[in-house]
């Protein structure tokens, strides 16, 4: 039977189903100033409404999605139900999506591409501002206007679906193509996902396919876990070399990599345009000319002097890492609830809800955005004061932000600047310095010639030795290690459990295959080896270990410094038992043994309780 009234809206053709339920173009028919509106209206199905605990977080999230407003984003108008069906009414973008316009050979260039994830960055900062993640940008839900501009649409509805419990036939909620690693290994998400799943359209847009392409769901997930992407100028040379960067970063394994946020991400790509689209210098004076793209480094940020986050030019030089994906399958969708294939010519626009039995509803309710906004505010108490409060609250976050407008454009000081960075790395610690890579960058590169550079230094080469790291970590994840670098891997997932005993494996792999003795630098010239046996990537797996030794020496020191002292006052109370009860004595030696004997950092207490366990052994005995 053909639906043909949802709440107040006269329900017509059918323009996408899906699993979860169909998208129908409406009209609002009754009187008000709504009458005569254009809608989409998203129906979803009895099935779905009646699953354990959807009401509620059906009702969460679209109160949550009613709080944006962006140019950007497909407004939702409202929510309602009718006999058992849910639905809510959105804004009807006339146009196409980004998906129908490359599956019918469309192209998109540099320019284009750069423009439209401008666009999205936009309206993203404008969701995550209020706390609001998408979870599945891919070019199916961004609609492209007829004026040319970007809406994301099924805004939040892909995060709703997601955090319910509910699956398909051993699937998991989401579209595969454009997947965040952490989606697809179950991690926790962030908004750093929209990111990778924005990258992942940016490359389909230049190269006109998904970064990866695989036969089978499983065979995606894992392409996403673990494999790089080819580089998008294989398929589009005229992507320029800045913009190939940016969606290798935007494409990492690991959220850390990416940008900060999707604020810096839009500037970046902002500052990327017009200097990529500064015009030809004129010929230099020997008549050669000018460099038509000069480096983003440089370029951009003249171009773009206001708009300029330093924060961009050190995030450029994010490693991209290489895969072996060679695929030419197309890609296979996971079961998305935002997804709505378009129906096949012919197909009835009807929608399968077996709640309705008759053309006129038995029960139905609507509730406006405007209508809910209202009821908020009544019950927050609708009086003088709360509004009064909320006003004082508003013009207190403007000061702030003017205030905090007006430091971020005035530059640190190199005072202000060192300060924040030791201030940083003495409350966090150093484990992971990418908390002040920026700042690192930005005091190297502005104050160049101030003498507090040489206390960063070790800052800076114990960042890129961490960066590092985590790529060689990466790489083994999804390619085979050497010898070499299966042997610090085996030593590294010991070093938590077993200090000592990772401890004495880094210092056998260093003493097999060093060539360069006890140094940190590879600089053959300083220590008398003049040929090295093995490649770069072992050498460095070498300067890894070498580092890892000091780090757990350092560790094992503090541990010593902090426990030590308890210990040896154990000893020496079993020492002054031993004249008045031997047989305690011998069981605090023998638990000084078993408890401490594969910590290295105790072994002159542990040594000196064996001796005495044998001599009290003898003792006893006669």
């Amino acid at each position: 039977m053909q639906l043909k009234r949802l709440g107040p809206y006269k329900i017509g053709r059918q323009i996408g189903k899906g699993g979860m339920g169909a998208v129908y173009e409406a009209v609002y028919d009754q009187s008000g100033p709504q009458q005569g509106l254009r809608v989409a209206v998203k129906a979803l199905s009895p099935q779905m409404a009646s699953a354990e605990g959807f009401r509620e977080r059906f009702e969460a999230e679209i109160v949550s999605l009613m709080q944006l407003s962006h140019e950007g984003i497909v407004q939702i108008y409202g929510k309602g139900e009718q006999d058992g069906m849910l639905f809510y009414s959105m804004e009807l973008v006339e146009g196409t999506s980004l998906e129908e316009a490359i599956s019918s050979g469309r192209r998109f260039n540099w320019r284009e591409t750069l423009r439209i994830g401008i666009q999205v960055c936009r309206a993203l900062k404008h969701a995550h501002d209020v706390g609001v993640v998408h979870r599945d940008i891919k070019p199916a839900n961004l609609l492209l206007t007829s004026e040319g501009r970007v809406k994301i649409a099924d805004f939040g509805i892909a995060r709703f679906f997601h955090n319910t419990q509910l699956t398909t036939a051993g699937g998991v909620l989401g579209t595969a193509d454009y997947m965040s690693p952490e989606q697809a290994d179950g991690r926790h998400v962030t908004e750093k996902c929209d990111q990778y799943s924005l990258g992942g359209v940016m490359y389909a847009l230049l190269a006109g396919r998904p970064p990866f392409q695989a036969k089978t769901m499983p065979e995606m997930l894992q392409l996403q876990r673990f494999a790089e992407p080819e580089p998008v100028r294989r398929y589009a040379t005229d992507t320029p070399d800045q913009l190939n960067k940016l969606v290798g970063q935007l494409l990492a394994k690991e959220p850390e990599d990416r940008f900060p946020n999707v604020m810096v991400l839009g500037r970046h790509m902002e500052a990327m345009e017009k200097a990529l689209s500064r015009p030809l210098q004129p010929p230099a004076e020997d008549g050669e000319p000018k460099s038509v793209e000069e480096p983003l480094d440089s370029a951009a940020n003249h171009a773009t002097a206001e708009l300029r986050d330093e924060a961009t030019r050190a995030l450029e030089e994010s490693v991209i890492l290489p895969h072996d994906t060679r695929s030419d399958q197309v890609a296979t969708d996971i079961y998305d609830a935002a997804t709505l294939d378009q129906p096949s010519e012919g197909e009835p626009s009807e929608l399968e809800a077996p709640a309705l039995t008759s053309p006129e509803p038995l029960h139905s309710s609507f509730t406006t955005v405007d209508e809910e906004k209202r009821r908020q505010l009544e019950s927050a108490g609708g009086n003088i004061w709360v509004v009064s409060a909320q006003l004082a609250s508003l013009i207190t976050l403007l000061v702030v932000l003017v205030w905090g407008g007006w430091r971020l454009m005035r530059p640190a000081t190199a005072d202000e600047l060192f300060q924040e960075i030791i201030a940083t790395v003495e409350e966090q610690g150093d484990d992971d310095l990418r908390m002040v890579e920026t700042q690192l960058a930005e005091f190297a590169e502005r104050f160049a010639d101030d003498p507090r550079n040489r206390e960063l230094d070790p800052l800076r080469q114990q960042l890129e030795f961490q960066k590092f790291e985590r790529q060689m970590h990466r790489k083994a994840r999804s390619t085979d290690a050497s010898s070499i670098g299966s042997l610090y891997l085996e030593a590294d997932r010991h070093a938590q459990d077993d200090p000592g005993a990772a401890l004495g494996m880094l210092q056998d792999l260093v003493a097999l295959y060093d060539p360069f003795g006890a140094t940190h630098e590879l600089q053959p010239a300083e220590t008398g080896v003049e040929d090295n046996p093995f490649d770069e990537a072992d050498q460095r797996w070498l300067v890894l270990a070498r580092q890892k030794i000091d780090e757990i020496r350092h560790d094992l020191d503090a541990q010593a410094e902090a426990q030590l002292p308890a210990l040896r006052e154990r000893l020496a109370a079993a020492v002054a038992l031993e004249r008045t009860d031997p047989a305690r004595a011998l069981r605090m030696y023998q638990a000084i043994e078993r408890l401490y004997d594969d910590q290295p950092w105790a072994g002159e207490v542990v040594a000196e309780a064996r001796a005495r366990v044998a001599e009290l052994d003898e003792d006893l005995a006669e």
